[in-house]
């Protein structure tokens, strides 16, 4: 029986459940209600209808509101619509199905639900994968659509993966169902519509049991995706060197010693967990991604879209949301106090009166011969720093530094009044023989 089979294959519904259940007024959505509904007092469940009003077929979409609400009405279920306007700005199917589940997540939360229930079968499951491939995807998107996921702490369910839409029409004729037919399924330009309609019908000729084929395909690859995500997740906390809301920053040569397999489900947990959205990380992208990280250029940024960088510094990958805008900065050094840096560091200036011994956090200059003020700002172009050999431009040492390009934009130098660079701050000092020695001393420290 159809209940039995949806019910002992997916073991998705629980008993006091609560459910926002999305229907469009098709079969494929009107069944899952019914479903739903007969098996309500069993599993004493609380039922809430989402209905999405597209208002691209006229009347149409007014029959299927009608319709939906009619039925809810007879049945006493809470009914509610959600009116999509397209705004022009994205893609039509993007921008349609972002509002679709936030409206549907705005219900769970607003009716206290605990699940998002979905009418997708079998056959859409089959339409999905033959997309997949024909597009080109990396493996986890090979799988096609999941039986269960989480969506901002709702669980959205598929209890139809598993039966096919024949199933469906059975099950609707039998218990006298109702459902509109959208007319815009009998295109075949839509993409979908022309798998359904000219493809799929002719791999079904060569192979009758098309669909078990490539369910099994499914099957598998869900097992061996989540057997490398497992992997994936433990082996990932060994390689993050920072986990912010925005950025997430991993060790580069802990990332490289593992298999390539792992790699490209470790950069898919680092997007996936970094970016709220859906987040298309196409098979292109991720040869990039990958010829970023074996390839010999230390320093360089890759837009992925919709905001998401990946930048490679040195022996670091960051994934993060934007790019920061970095400013100049010129910072008037005229009294002994502490000074606070745009780019984080915290400097002292302070009074010594004998010539203690430094490192490359402290910097010490005769009091007497030290003309105020003195200056930190960024880099500019032609800098340079003298040393016992020579000049040497501020552009090299921060190369030979190996300071990430990012970083090179708002780190501080020294310098005094006529704008000769005396130290590039935490990394250079100049050639000290040419400065005088007296017994007051100015120190400059960096506190952090």
């Amino acid at each position: 029986m159809f209940t039995e089979k949806v019910l002992n294959q997916t073991n998705l519904i629980q008993y006091n459940d609560r459910l926002v259940i999305g229907v469009s007024g098709g079969p494929d959505s009107m069944g899952l209600l019914h479903f739903l509904m007969s098996i309500k007092a069993e599993f004493n469940l609380t039922l809430i209808v989402a209905h999405i009003n597209h208002h691209t077929r006229g009347e149409e979409n007014t029959r299927e509101e009608e319709l939906i609400r009619d039925f809810c009405f007879l049945h006493d279920i809470p009914y509610i619509v959600g009116n999509f306007l397209k705004s022009g700005k994205k893609n039509f199917h993007e921008e349609a199905r972002n509002f679709r589940y936030r409206f549907f997540l705005d219900l769970a939360k607003e009716y206290r639900a605990n699940k998002i229930v979905l009418a997708h079968h079998e056959d859409d499951q089959v339409e999905t994968i033959l997309f997949k491939i024909t597009r080109g995807n990396h493996l986890s998107g090979y799988i096609g659509m999941k039986d269960s996921y989480d969506l901002d702490n709702i669980t959205v369910i598929r209890p139809f993966l598993n039966v096919t839409k024949d199933d469906i029409l059975e099950y609707c004729l039998k218990n006298n169902v109702p459902y509109a037919l959208d007319s815009s399924n009998f295109s075949v330009k839509y993409t979908r519509n022309y798998f359904r309609k000219k493809i799929i019908p002719l791999f079904k000729k060569v192979q009758p049991e098309f669909n078990q084929k490539i369910m099994q395909l499914h099957e598998q690859l869900l097992e061996v995706d989540d057997y490398l995500k497992q992997n994936g997740k433990m082996l990932i906390k060994e390689m993050i060197i920072s986990d912010e809301k925005d950025r997430i920053i991993l060790d580069l040569n802990k990332l490289k010693v593992n298999h390539i397999t792992i790699i490209r489900v470790i950069l898919l947990l680092v997007v996936n967990k970094l970016y709220s959205d859906t987040f298309d990380l196409t098979y292109e992208k991720m040869k990039n991604l990958l010829n970023i990280i074996f390839g010999q250029k230390p320093n360089i940024t890759f837009d992925l879209g919709k905001n998401l960088y990946c930048v490679r510094e040195y022996e670091s990958l960051s994934f993060q949301i934007g790019i920061p805008e970095y400013d100049e900065y010129n910072i008037i050094i005229n009294e002994f106090n502490d000074y606070y840096l745009p780019n984080g560091m915290k400097i002292r200036i302070k009074k010594v009166e004998e010539y203690a011994k430094t490192n490359n956090k402290t910097f010490i200059l005769c009091y007497n011969s030290t003309i105020w003020p003195l200056v930190i700002r960024t880099k500019k172009d032609g800098d340079y720093i003298k040393t016992k050999i020579g000049k040497k431009k501020i552009s090299r040492i921060f190369i030979d530094a190996k300071i990430p390009v990012n970083k090179r934009k708002t780190w501080p130098l020294l310098v005094d009044k006529e704008g000769n660079v005396l130290w590039v701050i935490g990394i250079q000092k100049p050639d000290f023989s040419s400065f005088p020695i007296g017994k007051e001393n100015i120190m400059i420290e960096v506190l952090n």
